[in-house]
């Protein structure tokens, strides 16, 4: 615990120092961001016991850019997550792949960010080597399907290409070519996804998004996510192996509620994906495929009082969807979220969710059901 205040003090103190030495014209530009907060957790598992874990946890990231020259910049960070129960001693790495389900393990630091980026004109952009993507659904409380680096307290990061290119009427084309090493992927990946296969070393990624306002709509996008010879079929690496594929759509509308300000948003995502492992491989049956549907939908009230807005999200995930950060396979998920924007730099959230099995473990007494909470503190420079 007073490992994590030293370095919770440290991290605000640096924040004012990296914020004045930054100007619009510096060629050299500093930033990063704090996160803490308490989370707590009460699980009922499927052997009927039960347990609760408490924490305080803490996120620093702090990075430098620098512009080399017109059309090319380069940018450095530094990210560590710690913990008041933390399950490994302080430790920096620079990882091939995360070594936690969810990213980096508490007390685990490393570079996040360490790419080259050419931009040529106004309508081309492609960055090269380490760096962060989100492609997440709209609202105030922001969850994506498939693909949103470093979400909540989390570290992951991507390892490869990721070139933008600006279409017509406010569409941009994303496309990622993404490593792999045969310790795992760099991001939330879950099994029985499995990239010891040589075919699986590159992974690609493809999406289509417009977030220009068009009558009510707000956001619109469709990704393909393709993992060759990634899924372990029979959840093993002596079955079958299988190219991973998934369809994600997301769209975002939002109305007017009256002369406040105040705005309702209604937010879906839908994902499919085509080739799954077998139920046996899930522990969820003895025969056939599992399922591979997912889906997500928000609620949201945005500014009832101006910066203060709530979210009601509801979450569907079947077995055979590996790819979400936010939503575990083969679960459901109720959560309700609260945002207060300080000012542009600060946020204050209070989030309080159950998450519960969808389909039957084999043998379970019951279905596991977590409920968990947290207040968390964002703090941008």
């Amino acid at each position: 615990m007073r490992r994590l205040i030293i370095a919770t003090v440290c991290a605000l103190t640096a924040t004012s120092g990296f914020a004045a030495t930054n100007s619009s014209t510096d060629p050299v530009k500093f930033s990063g961001d704090v996160r803490f907060g308490y989370f707590s957790n009460d699980r009922e598992d499927r052997n009927r016991s039960q347990n609760t874990t408490d924490e305080f946890r803490l996120r620093i990231r702090a990075g430098v850019g620098v512009k080399l020259s017109e059309t090319v910049s380069a940018k450095v960070r530094f990210a560590g997550r710690y913990s008041t129960e933390e399950s490994n001693h302080p430790h920096f790495e620079l990882f091939k792949a995360i070594p936690a389900g969810d990213g980096l393990r508490r007390g685990d630091s490393t570079l996040d960010e360490l790419f080259l980026t050419y931009k040529p004109n106004a309508d081309w952009k492609i960055r090269a080597g380490r760096f962060q993507t989100k492609f997440e659904l709209d609202g105030v409380a922001k969850k994506s399907l498939d693909r949103a680096n470093s979400g909540n307290t989390d570290i992951t990061w991507v390892d490869g290409i990721h070139a933008e290119y600006k279409l017509t009427n406010g569409w941009k084309a994303h496309g990622i070519l993404q490593y792999n090493s045969d310790e795992g992927s760099t991001e939330v990946r879950r099994g029985p996804l499995n990239f010891s296969d040589d075919g699986s070393r590159v992974s690609g990624f493809f999406a289509l998004e417009n977030k220009k306002k068009w009558g009510p709509i707000v956001q619109r996008a469709i990704d393909l996510t393709y993992l060759p010879d990634a899924l372990q079929v029979d959840g093993n690496a002596t079955g079958r192996i299988d190219d991973y594929w998934a369809l994600v759509g997301r769209t975002s509308a939002r109305w007017p509620l009256g002369n406040s300000g105040m705005k309702f948003q209604l937010s879906g995502e839908l994902g499919y994906a085509g080739n799954r492992q077998t139920k046996i491989a899930a522990n969820t049956g003895t025969s056939g495929k599992v399922g591979g549907s997912a889906a997500q939908v928000t609620f949201n009230l945005v500014d009832i009082i101006p910066h203060h807005s709530v979210a009601l999200v509801l979450g569907r995930v079947e077995a055979g969807w590996l790819l979400s950060p936010d939503f575990r396979n083969n679960n459901t998920l109720i959560e309700t979220r609260y945002v207060w924007k300080m000012d542009k730099k600060s946020k204050l959230a209070i989030r309080l969710r159950q998450r519960e099995d969808l389909d039957d473990i084999n043998g379970a007494a019951r279905d596991r059901v977590d409920t968990d909470f947290y207040v968390r503190y964002t703090h941008k420079f």
